[in-house]
């Protein structure tokens, strides 16, 4: 095997799961990878992996072009189908589309390309320094927003709350309790302490929950708030979308890495990867963006 790919599909922190899983799976492995995220969830007027990242220091391409046309491609679906988006439809095809193991240095795949899609499962890391040696965010737009939230609102010392909902919320009663829980949470974290406190998210129907405990609380977000969508702003299609996908994925990049700068990071929902992907990647994130 020669090559990995990497479909993406699900919202950023199930796909950055999967990238960190298929980095380390790489870079063991000695494979050149490239990241496919033109599925519809991340783009509707081709928008990539590549708009808003790079990966260093690890063989990568950039095209699906630069695999060789006669390559031996696992699972085998793909093999005339490298350029295809992962989809909705595709799920249904189980095995025979997707692979469902972890990815780890046991496999030997012998085909020259494995596709590996967000669906399965994947293993997680407790240190992600050696994705951060490869991570790099390269979206100006993003960098410049960060660095200009860094300085004026006192994240490297803040509590950085994640008002995480829409698609989440199976019941509004279990919401509001878990947005009291989190602020109890908060209080112990010394919010009512003088330690400063900010919010990013995607749910404003929660966020005003919320601001029945913390009604100054200073809040970044923006276009995430502004489009709520009950299904989950990431599954919303471009006819309900009132900015364009390019400026939401940016929006939500910025809040990731905002969350990600802040000392302490909480959250609505506890399984929510983005909030966890962010506390991973804290420890490294001035060096995915560029600081150091």
């Amino acid at each position: 095997m020669k090559y990995l790919v990497v479909k993406g599909w699900l919202g950023f922190g199930d796909r950055l799961e999967t990238l960190i899983m298929c980095v380390k799976f790489a870079m063991d492995h000695n494979l050149t990878i490239h990241v496919d995220w033109t599925d519809s969830i991340w783009s509707h007027s081709g928008e990539t992996f590549y708009t808003y990242f790079d990966l260093i220091n690890i063989p990568s391409i950039k095209s699906i072009d630069d695999i060789p046309a006669d390559a031996s491609v696992y699972p085998p679906f793909w093999k005339d189908n490298l350029k295809q988006p992962f989809t909705e439809d595709l799920i249904s095809k189980g095995q025979s589309v997707i692979l469902t193991d972890f990815l780890t240095e046991k496999n030997n795949y012998t085909e020259d390309v494995v596709v590996y899609s967000c669906i399965g499962r994947r293993t997680m890391f407790p240190d992600s320094k050696f994705f951060a040696n490869v991570f790099r965010v390269i979206d100006q737009r993003i960098l410049l927003n960060i660095n200009d939230r860094i300085r004026n609102n006192n994240l490297r010392q803040s509590i950085g709350v994640h008002i995480r909902g829409t698609d989440r919320v199976r019941s509004y009663r279990n919401r509001e309790l878990s947005i009291q829980h989190l602020a109890v949470s908060a209080v112990m974290n010394g919010s009512l302490s003088g330690k400063p406190m900010i919010a990013v998210g995607d749910d404003s129907e929660s966020l005003s929950i919320w601001k029945r405990f913390y009604p100054d609380i200073k809040v970044l977000s923006k276009l995430s708030m502004e489009n709520t969508n009950k299904k989950g702003n990431h599954n919303a299609s471009k006819e309900e979308l009132a900015v364009s996908k390019d400026e939401m994925n940016v929006d939500l990049l910025i809040d990731f890495f905002t969350l990600s700068v802040c000392e302490r990071i909480m959250t609505t929902y506890r399984d929510s990867r983005f909030a966890r992907e962010a506390r991973h990647l804290h420890p490294y994130v001035q060096r995915i963006l560029g600081n150091e």
